[in-house]
C-alpha cells in the first residue's frame, strides 16, 4: 500500500532508522534484510530494509520514495538481524553502521551479490531447425551453428577461440537464431562425500573432549578447551567438526591473526578437502564476495577467518570455534569496538549451536565463567606427541655485557642447537632496527610530532616510523637541534638483531618474521614452507610467531626481553605478558626433540617470571583472579569507557566534565556505578589528537548499560559534541 512506511538502515553514525515510501511504479516485493537505494540529503545511499509501519493520519511529514530495490531475496536472515540488534544495544553503536559489517565491501556499495558471471550463447528454438544449406553463404555463421548443435552452449570467450568473430555472433543474434545469457561461476563445488580423509589417534583426554562436544550438537553449550601448548586442541575440534559436517551443517572457526590462516586452512583441507575456505582482510574483494556467497548458500562446510568472519551469513551453522580465545586481536579497537569472541557466544546462543573456546592461556573472564559453571571445561594436560613441556632457564641481565641485546648464554645455546641440526626461535616483540635515536651531542630524541611516542628507526629502507600513527620521516643526516651528525640508535628491534645474527651465524639462515617482512600476500606462507623443510635455522620474530604455530624442529626459544610489560600501567598488563610468554615458550620441543626456553630478564626473581619458569599459567591466573576480586575490577565487575578526542587537551577534558555535570542520572543507577575520571589516556596524544577517558564500573551489567543509555542520548547533542570526536567502549581490553 502507498501509505506503508519502510524503516531503512543507512550507514551513518546516528542511532535512528529512517522512514521511506515504497518505490514508485514498482511491483517488487519488499522484504526485511534486502538492500535498497535511498535518497539521503544530496546523496544516494545503500540501505537495508529493517521493518515496516503504517503511516499515521496525523503525520504530515513529506517522505521520500525508495529509489530502487537491489535484492529480490533478502541478504540477511533473521539470525543475522537478531545478532545486529543485540550488538547495537550492547556496544551502544549505530545499527546502520553495524549492518555494513555483515557485507563485503562491494556488496556494501550496492554491487550484485553474485559469483563472477560468464556470458554464454545458445541456439534458440528457431535456430535449432537451421540446416547447413541455409547458411551456405555465411561460413562463419554456419560454423557457429554447427558448434552449438554439438555443444548446446558455449561461452563468448571460447567462441572467439574457435575463430568466430563478434560480427558473426551479432548477425545470428539479430536473425533470432541464437541468444545470449549469463551464468554464475561458483568456485565451490558441494561434495557429498563426507568421509574423514585422515585422522590421528587421540589420547584419553582428547577422546573425552571430542565426545563431549559431539553430544552437544543442536544445543547451545559453551566449552572451554583448556590445553597446554602442543596438547592437540586443534585435533579435538577437527574431529568434533566432522560430526557437524556429517549432518550437513557448517562450522565457523575464528582465528586471531591472518598469519594463522594458511596453516589452519592446510590442516583442515587434509580432513575436508575443498569444502574449506578462509575469509580475512588479505583477500581481495572478489575473493571476499565468493567466500561470503559460499558461506551464505551452504556451498562450503568449513569457514576459517579472523574477527570479521563472525558476521558471515551461514546457511546451516552447526558449531563455532574461537581458537586462542584470549587473544587481544579479537577485540576491535576503533569505531565499532566489538569483541568477536563475545559476538560468537551470542551468535551461538541465537542459533542454538555449541561454541568451543580454545586456549592454552584462557582469559580471566573465561576462567571466571568456567569456575561459575557457565562453561564446561575440557582439560588437556598432556602434549599430544607425548613430549614434555620445555625446561626454563632465566638469565639475569644485571651486570652482563650484551651482544646487540643477546647474552653469551643464549648465543652459546643457539650454537649448540644449530650444530645438532635443530631450529631456534628468538622472540622480541619490537619490530624495526631500534626503538629510538638520540643525538649524542645535544640529546635530541626522535619523538613523533603527532603522538606521545618515539619514532622507531628502520634500516630497510632507512627511515623513522611511528608505529602508533604510522607517520614516517626520512632518516636525518643532521640533528634538527644542533646540526651534529653523531647519532646513537638506542635499544634493539628485530632488524638490528637480524643484522647481528647474520654476522654471528653466517652459515645458517636467519628468517625475520614480523609485520614488516610479511607485507607481501604470500610471504608468510613462503616463510613457513621454508621452516617446515626442517633445516637448521634461526626464526626471529614478534608475536606473529607466538601463537598457534607448530614448528616440530624448534628446540630452543630465546625470549630477549622478558621484562616487557611487567610494569604496565594497564591493570591487564601482567595477564597479557604471562599469556604471551607462555604461548611463545610453547613453540619449543613440541615433537620428538626435547625443548628448552631461555628468558633474559633484569628481574628474574619477579613473581611473574618465576611462575612462567615453573610453567604454571593456571596458578598465575588463579592468583591474579584473587587480586582482581579484591580490587573489584573486571572480571569481578563490568567496565565501559567513554573517550573524547580533540586537537586540544583541555577541550577533551572539559567535554567529559560537561557530560557528567549536565547529564541527569537516576539516583538508583548512579548508586550502583563507580566513575573514574576524566583522566588522560596512557598515551594522551595520538595521531595528532589529545585523548581523555571516563571509566565506568558496575557490579551489575544491566545498571552499566542503563547508565550508558542516558550518557549516549546526551552525547548526540551537537551543542556538546561539535568540537570533539567521542566513542564508547564496552568491555575495554586495552588502555593505550
Amino acid at each position: 500500500m502507498n501509505s506503508d512506511l519502510i524503516e531503512v538502515l543507512v550507514p551513518i553514525p546516528l542511532m535512528e532508522k529512517f522512514s521511506y515510501l515504497p518505490p514508485k511504479n514498482s511491483k517488487v516485493s519488499l522484504k526485511q534484510g534486502a538492500r535498497v537505494l535511498v535518497p539521503f540529503g544530496r546523496r544516494t545511499l545503500v540501505g537495508v530494509i529493517w521493518s515496516f509501519s503504517k503511516k499515521d493520519s496525523s503525520d504530515h511529514r513529506k517522505y521520500k520514495h525508495i529509489k530502487e530495490v537491489l535484492d529480490a531475496r533478502p541478504l540477511l536472515d533473521s539470525n543475522s538481524i537478531d545478532l545486529a540488534e543485540w550488538a547495537s544495544r550492547y556496544y551502544h553503536y549505530p545499527l546502520g553502521e553495524i549492518i555494513s559489517y555483515f557485507f563485503p565491501p562491494s556488496i556494501r556499495k550496492g554491487k550484485e551479490a553474485n559469483f563472477k558471471e560468464s556470458k554464454y550463447i545458445e541456439l534458440t528454438s528457431k535456430g535449432s531447425f537451421l540446416k547447413d544449406e541455409d547458411l551456405a553463404r555465411t561460413p562463419g555463421q554456419k560454423k557457429l551453428v554447427s558448434l552449438l548443435k554439438e555443444k548446446r552452449e558455449i561461452t563468448i570467450k571460447s567462441a572467439k577461440a574457435f575463430g568466430i568473430s563478434a560480427a558473426v555472433i551479432n548477425g545470428l543474434e539479430q536473425k533470432g537464431y541464437i541468444s545470449r545469457f549469463s551464468r554464475e561461476l561458483s568456485p565451490y563445488k558441494k561434495l557429498e562425500n563426507n568421509k574423514l580423509l585422515s585422522s590421528k589417534k587421540l589420547n584419553m583426554e582428547q577422546a573425552q573432549a571430542v565426545e563431549a562436544i559431539k553430544e552437544s550438537q543442536g544445543k547451545n553449550q559453551t566449552f572451554l578447551l583448556d590445553g597446554i601448548t602442543g596438547s592437540g586442541k586443534t585435533e579435538v575440534y577437527l574431529q568434533a567438526i566432522q560430526e557437524v559436517v556429517n549432518k550437513g551443517k557448517q562450522a565457523l572457526i575464528l582465528i586471531p591473526e591472518i598469519g594463522l590462516a594458511p596453516q589452519a586452512e592446510e590442516r583442515f583441507k587434509e580432513y575436508f578437502g575443498d569444502r574449506v575456505m578462509s575469509f580475512h582482510s588479505a583477500k581481495n574483494d572478489r575473493e571476499k564476495v565468493d567466500a561470503w556467497l559460499g558461506a551464505s548458500r551452504g556451498l562450503v562446510d568449513i569457514i576459517i577467518g579472523t574477527r570479521s568472519s563472525v558476521f558471515l551469513p551461514m546457511k546451516n551453522l552447526g558449531m563455532i570455534v574461537v581458537d586462542e580465545e584470549h587473544d587481544l586481536s579479537f577485540k576491535q579497537m576503533d569505531k565499532f569496538r566489538y569483541s568477536a569472541r563475545d559476538m560468537a557466544l551470542y551468535r551461538a546462543k541465537i542459533e542454538k549451536v555449541p561454541v568451543v573456546l580454545a586456549s592454552a592461556t584462557p582469559s580471566l573472564e573465561t576462567l571466571k565463567n568456567a569456575q561459575e559453571n557457565k562453561y564446561k571445561v575440557l582439560k588437556l594436560s598432556k602434549r599430544a606427541t607425548g613430549a614434555n613441556l620445555p625446561t626454563f632457564q632465566a638469565v639475569d641481565l644485571r651486570g652482563k655485557e650484551l651482544n646487540e641485546g643477546l647474552t653469551n648464554e643464549l648465543l652459546e645455546a643457539t650454537q649448540l642447537e644449530l650444530s645438532q641440526g635443530n631450529q631456534v626461535l628468538i622472540f622480541l616483540n619490537r619490530r624495526g632496527y631500534a626503538p629510538s635515536m638520540i643525538c649524542k651531542v645535544c640529546g635530541w630524541i626522535s619523538n613523533c610530532e603527532r603522538c606521545d611516542a618515539l619514532m622507531t628507526v628502520h634500516k630497510n629502507p632507512l627511515k623513522l616510523h611511528c608505529h602508533h600513527c604510522e607517520a614516517q620521516k626520512a632518516y636525518p643526516n643532521l640533528c634538527p637541534s644542533c646540526d651534529s651528525n653523531d647519532f646513537l640508535s638506542y635499544g634493539f628491534g628485530t632488524e638490528r638483531i637480524e643484522e647481528f645474527l647474520n654476522n654471528h651465524f653466517p652459515k645458517v639462515t636467519t628468517l625475520r618474521i614480523d609485520s614488516d617482512s610479511t607485507r607481501k600476500k604470500e610471504s608468510l606462507n613462503e616463510y613457513f614452507h621454508e621452516v617446515r623443510q626442517g633445516k637448521p635455522m634461526i626464526l626471529l620474530g614478534t608475536q606473529l610467531l607466538a601463537k598457534g604455530h607448530h614448528f616440530p624442529d624448534v628446540t630452543l626459544v630465546g625470549i630477549v626481553d622478558a621484562d616487557s610489560g611487567l610494569f604496565s600501567a594497564d591493570f591487564r598488563g601482567s595477564e597479557r605478558v604471562a599469556q604471551l610468554m607462555t604461548q611463545v615458550s610453547g613453540r619449543a620441543g613440541r615433537d620428538k626433540k626435547p625443548g628448552r626456553v631461555i628468558l633474559q630478564s633484569y628481574c628474574p626473581d619477579h613473581p611473574q617470571i618465576e611462575e612462567i619458569i615453573t610453567g604454571s599459567y593456571d596458578r598465575f591466573a588463579k592468583r591474579l583472579l584473587e587480586e582482581r576480586k579484591a580490587s573489584k575490577i573486571p572480571p569481578f565487575s563490568f567496565q565501559a569507557k567513554i573517550f573524547a578526542e580533540s586537537p586540544r587537551s583541555l577541550i577533551s577534558r572539559d567535554f567529559i566534565l560537561n557530560l557528567l555535570n549536565k547529564t541527569k542520572i537516576d539516583e538508583k543507577i548512579k548508586a550502583n556505578v563507580r566513575i573514574v575520571g576524566p583522566l588522560p589516556s596512557i598515551m594522551e596524544k595520538k595521531s595528532g589528537v589529545y585523548r581523555w577517558e571516563l571509566s565506568i564500573f558496575s557490579k551489575n551489567r544491566s545498571n552499566l548499560h542503563k547508565f550508558l543509555d542516558v550518557m549516549q542520548s546526551r552525547l548526540y547533542d551537537p551543542k556538546l559534541s561539535k568540537q570533539v570526536r567521542w566513542s564508547i567502549d564496552v568491555d575495554p581490553l586495552s588502555s593505550i
